[in-house]
C-alpha cells in the first residue's frame, strides 16, 4: 500500500487518478476533476504549478539522503514534469497521458516508500475539511457585512482568500499549506491587534468567527504535522476580546 501521507505519496495518488481520465477530455477538465476544483483557467493553472513545486520538493527530499541511488529514484521526474508543462488547457488529455507511464509512477512509488521512513502527516477528514470550509465562508460573510474600517476589512479578507487557496490546494500541499495560511492569519491578527480590539466593540461576530477558524486550523495543523500548536497568544487574544466586555458588564450589574 502506498503511503499517501508524504509529498511523493500525494503526487502518486493524483497522477495515478489523472492518468485514468478520458483521453478525449480537455486537459483542464482532467486536472480539475482529479483535484476537486472548478474548471477555471486561473485556478487549474495555479494548481498545476503547485504540482510542479511538489515534484521539485520530492526531488529535494530524496537528494537529502546521500545513501540513495538518486539516479534510480529520480530519473523519471523530467518525464513526469512534461505532463505539467507546457500547459495547454484546451487540448485533449491523450496528448499528456503518455508522459505518465507505469514505470514513472512506479519510481514515484519508490520515492513515497523512502520518504515514509521520516516524513508523514495525518490526513484531514472530510468532516474536518467541511468544518474548515464552513467556518471560512461564515467568516467571509461576517466580514462582508461588517462595519470594520476598510483597511482592516481588506486585510482580513485577504487572509480569508489565503485560507481558501490552501483548502483548494489541500490535495497537493496537504497540512503544510494550511499551516502556512494559518501563520499568515496569525501574523495579521498580531499586526492589527489594536484595530481588532476596537472592532470587538461593534463587530464581535467577526472576532468570534476569526477566533474559531484560527483554533480549528491550529488544532488540525499541529496534529497532522506532529508539531506544537502555534503560539497561543493570538488565539488567546481573540478569546479575551470576546469575554472582556461580558466580564465588564457583569461587574457593572
Amino acid at each position: 500500500m502506498i503511503d499517501e501521507s508524504n509529498p511523493a505519496g500525494r503526487l502518486h495518488k493524483i497522477l495515478a487518478e489523472v492518468r485514468n481520465q478520458n483521453d478525449k477530455a480537455p486537459v483542464k477538465k482532467a486536472w480539475a476533476t482529479v483535484l476537486g476544483i472548478e474548471e477555471n483557467d486561473v485556478l487549474v493553472t495555479k494548481s498545476v504549478v503547485e504540482l510542479y513545486s511538489l515534484s521539485q520538493e520530492i526531488q529535494s527530499l530524496i537528494k537529502m539522503n546521500e545513501g540513495l541511488n538518486h539516479e534510480l529514484y529520480l530519473s523519471s521526474f523530467a518525464q513526469i514534469e512534461r505532463a505539467f508543462f507546457p500547459l495547454n488547457l484546451g487540448t485533449q488529455w491523450s496528448t499528456v497521458k503518455p508522459h505518465l507511464t507505469p514505470e514513472a509512477l512506479t519510481r514515484l512509488q519508490f520515492c513515497a516508500e523512502e520518504l515514509s521512513r521520516f516524513y508523514s502527516e495525518e490526513s484531514l477528514s472530510e468532516e474536518d475539511l467541511k468544518d474548515i470550509i464552513q467556518k471560512t465562508e461564515e467568516l467571509f460573510e461576517s466580514l462582508y457585512k461588517s462595519n470594520l474600517p476598510e483597511a482592516l476589512r481588506l486585510s482580513l479578507l485577504e487572509e480569508v482568500e489565503r485560507i481558501r487557496n490552501a483548502i483548494n490546494l489541500y490535495k497537493i500541499k496537504g497540512a503544510k499549506g494550511l499551516k502556512e495560511a494559518l501563520q499568515g492569519t496569525l501574523g495579521a491578527v498580531v499586526s492589527n491587534q489594536e484595530e481588532l480590539k476596537e472592532a470587538s466593540k461593534t463587530d464581535k461576530d467577526v472576532i468570534k468567527r476569526l477566533g474559531e477558524l484560527i483554533e480549528k486550523m491550529d488544532s488540525f495543523a499541529s496534529k497532522a504535522l506532529k508539531i506544537k500548536k502555534a503560539l497561543a497568544s493570538p488565539v488567546k487574544f481573540m478569546t479575551e476580546l470576546l469575554t472582556k466586555d461580558e466580564e465588564s458588564a457583569e461587574i457593572e450589574t
